[in-house]
C-alpha cells in the first residue's frame, strides 16, 4: 500500500514540472562553437626537382686488346704472366725461327752475289784496269765463278729440301704427341703408368693399358725423332757447305775482278741495259730481305699498348697460331662502366652527365660518355657507357657495381610538399588559405618524390599552401595559421 502510494506521487511532481515548463513557453538548445583548423602552410616554391636511378654496370676496360701473333711457330718462352703490368712494345714471348733464319740468310749470300756481280762488270776496277790478261785466263776464270756458282745454287736447292723434309717429320711429330697423348718425350706415358698401384686389379689393368700405349708411342716415334735429327745434321753441313762455297766464290772475285772487267771493257759488253738489269737484281734482293726481317720480327711477340695483362693463353712448346690470341692486355687507366636503361630513361639522359658508381663499399666519380642510338637486342634496352674517374686500379674487369645518376626531372617548376597533396579518386587537390578559410583547389601534378612533388597547374606563386593535417580540415573551415611569418600574412587577406 505504501509503494502504491510513493509511485503516485512520484507520477504527479513530473506531471507538474511538465506543465510548469510548457505554460512558460522554453525550449532547451544544445549549443556547440565553430571548428578552428590549426595550420602550417607554404607558398609554392620555383626550383628543380631530380630522380636517380640506380643500375647494375659491368666494369671494363675502356681500352683492352687481343694480342694475336703474326706467325706460327713453337713458343720457346713466355716472358709474363697473367697480372704483370706491361708497356707498350714489351716483349711477351718468344717464337722458335730458326727456319726463317736459314731463308735471311739464303737471302742475304743472294745479295752478296748480285752485288760482286755487279761490281764484276761495271766497278770503278773496270775503267782503271790498264793491264790485261789473255782470254784464256778470263775464260778459266769465269769457268770456275760459274762452276762454284752451280754448287752454290745446288747447295741452296738441297738445304730448302731438308728444311722442307725436317718440316713434315715435325708435324708428323707433333701429330703423333696429340695421338699419344703426351707433350715432350715419349717417356711421360711411361712416368704416367707408374702412377697405378700394380697391386689391385683395376690398378693393373690401367698399368698395362698405359704401357701397351707407351709401347706403341715408342715405336712409331722413334723412327721419326731419328730422321729429325737427321735432317738437322744435314741441315748444318749444308749451311757449311753454302758458307765455304760463299767465301771461295768471293776470293775468287777478289782476284779476278779485275781480269774480268777488262775483258768486259775490250769487249764493249757495258751496256745500259744490262747495267740496269744488274741494279734491278739487286733492288730485288735488298727487298726480300727487309721482307724477312719483318717476318723475323713476327717471331717475337711483343705488347702493343701499355696495360694489365689480363690472360696468357700460351704456353712453352705450344705452337701459337694467327687464328688464336695469346695475350689479353687491358689499359685499367680508363675504366668504363657499361649498364641498360629503357628508352624513357634513356630520352633523360646526355653526354658528360655526372654519376657515382659504388663497388666494394667505395665510391668513384664519372661521366657518361656514350648513349645507345639503338636497341640491344640480347637485352631489348639501351647501353649507355660512363668513364670512371679517380683511381681504378682497384676495379676488376668483368665485375659488377652499381651506377646512380640522374634521370627524371623539371626544371624551373611550381613545388610544394608531397604531403601537402590529397587525392579525390584520381583528381589530386590542396588546400589553400583565402580570407582565413581552407579552399579546396584541384591542381595537376607532375615529377614527385618522397618530399616534394610538381604541380604543373592550379597553383598560383603566392598562394597560400596548407602543408599539414587537421582532423578541421575541410572545405571552408576557419583555419588558423601556428606560422607566425603567414599569420601575420594571412591577416592582411580577411
Amino acid at each position: 500500500m505504501k509503494n502504491r502510494q510513493k509511485n503516485s506521487a512520484l507520477l504527479l511532481c513530473i506531471a507538474i514540472m511538465s506543465s510548469a515548463l510548457w505554460g512558460c513557453g522554453q525550449t532547451i538548445v544544445e549549443e556547440t562553437a565553430e571548428d578552428v583548423a590549426v595550420v602550417e602552410v607554404a607558398n609554392p616554391k620555383i626550383g628543380d626537382l631530380k630522380l636517380s636511378g640506380n643500375f647494375i654496370a659491368t666494369i671494363n676496360p675502356d681500352e683492352s686488346v687481343y694480342v694475336i701473333p703474326k706467325t706460327t711457330g713453337e713458343v720457346l718462352e713466355v716472358m709474363v704472366e697473367a697480372g704483370d703490368v706491361v708497356k707498350e712494345g714489351d716483349v711477351l714471348a718468344v717464337l722458335d725461327d730458326t727456319l726463317a733464319q736459314i731463308s735471311m740468310r739464303t737471302a742475304q749470300i743472294n745479295l752478296e752475289n748480285a752485288q760482286h756481280s755487279y761490281n764484276l762488270s761495271y766497278g770503278e776496277g773496270a775503267s782503271t784496269l790498264n793491264d790485261m790478261q789473255s782470254d784464256n785466263n778470263v775464260t778459266q776464270v769465269e769457268d770456275g765463278v760459274n762452276k762454284l756458282q752451280e754448287n752454290l745454287v745446288d747447295a741452296m736447292d738441297a738445304l730448302e729440301r731438308t728444311k722442307g723434309d725436317l718440316k713434315d717429320k715435325e708435324n708428323e711429330l707433333a701429330d703423333l704427341k696429340e695421338e699419344y697423348d703426351f707433350v715432350d718425350d715419349v717417356d711421360e706415358i711411361k712416368d704416367y703408368a707408374d702412377t697405378f698401384d700394380k697391386n689391385t686389379p683395376e690398378g693393373a689393368g690401367d698399368y698395362a693399358a698405359a704401357m701397351q700405349r707407351y709401347q706403341a708411342a715408342a715405336a712409331a716415334v722413334a723412327p721419326v725423332e731419328a730422321a729429325i735429327s737427321q735432317y738437322k745434321s744435314a741441315i748444318d753441313k749444308c749451311e757449311e757447305t753454302i758458307e765455304s762455297l760463299q767465301d771461295e766464290i768471293d776470293n775468287t772475285y777478289d782476284t779476278y775482278s779485275q781480269t774480268v772487267t777488262s775483258q768486259n771493257i775490250s769487249n764493249g759488253e757495258l751496256r745500259d741495259e744490262q747495267k740496269k738489269v744488274s741494279q734491278n737484281g739487286i733492288s730485288a734482293a735488298r727487298l726480300n730481305i727487309e721482307q724477312l726481317e719483318e717476318q723475323l720480327e713476327a717471331y717475337t711477340i711483343t705488347a702493343t699498348i701499355s696495360g694489365v695483362v689480363e690472360a696468357v693463353n700460351v704456353k712453352t712448346h705450344d705452337f701459337a697460331s694467327t687464328g688464336n690470341p695469346a695475350f689479353v692486355i687491358s689499359n685499367k687507366d680508363a675504366m668504363v662502366a657499361t649498364y641498360y636503361v629503357s628508352e624513357d630513361v634513356r630520352n633523360t639522359l646526355s653526354a658528360g652527365q655526372k654519376i657515382t658508381l659504388d663497388k666494394d663499399n667505395k665510391t668513384y666519380d664519372g661521366e657518361v660518355i656514350e648513349i645507345g642510338s639503338a636497341v640491344d637486342a640480347s637485352t631489348g634496352l639501351f647501353k649507355i657507357k660512363a668513364a670512371v674517374r679517380g683511381d681504378t686500379s682497384g676495379l676488376l674487369s668483368g665485375t659488377k657495381a652499381t651506377v646512380t645518376t640522374d634521370t627524371y626531372h623539371e626544371n624551373n617548376a611550381v613545388i610544394i610538399p608531397y604531403d601537402a597533396v590529397y587525392y579525390d579518386g584520381a583528381q589530386a587537390y590542396v588546400y589553400i588559405v583565402e580570407e582565413g578559410r581552407a579552399k579546396k583547389t584541384n591542381i595537376t601534378t607532375g615529377l614527385y618524390d618522397i618530399e616534394n612533388i610538381v604541380v604543373t597547374e592550379g597553383l598560383a606563386s603566392d598562394d597560400l599552401v596548407i602543408t599539414t593535417w587537421s582532423a578541421q580540415l575541410r572545405e571552408g573551415v576557419e583555419v588558423s595559421v601556428s606560422d607566425p611569418a603567414h599569420a601575420a600574412e594571412d591577416n592582411t587577406q580577411k
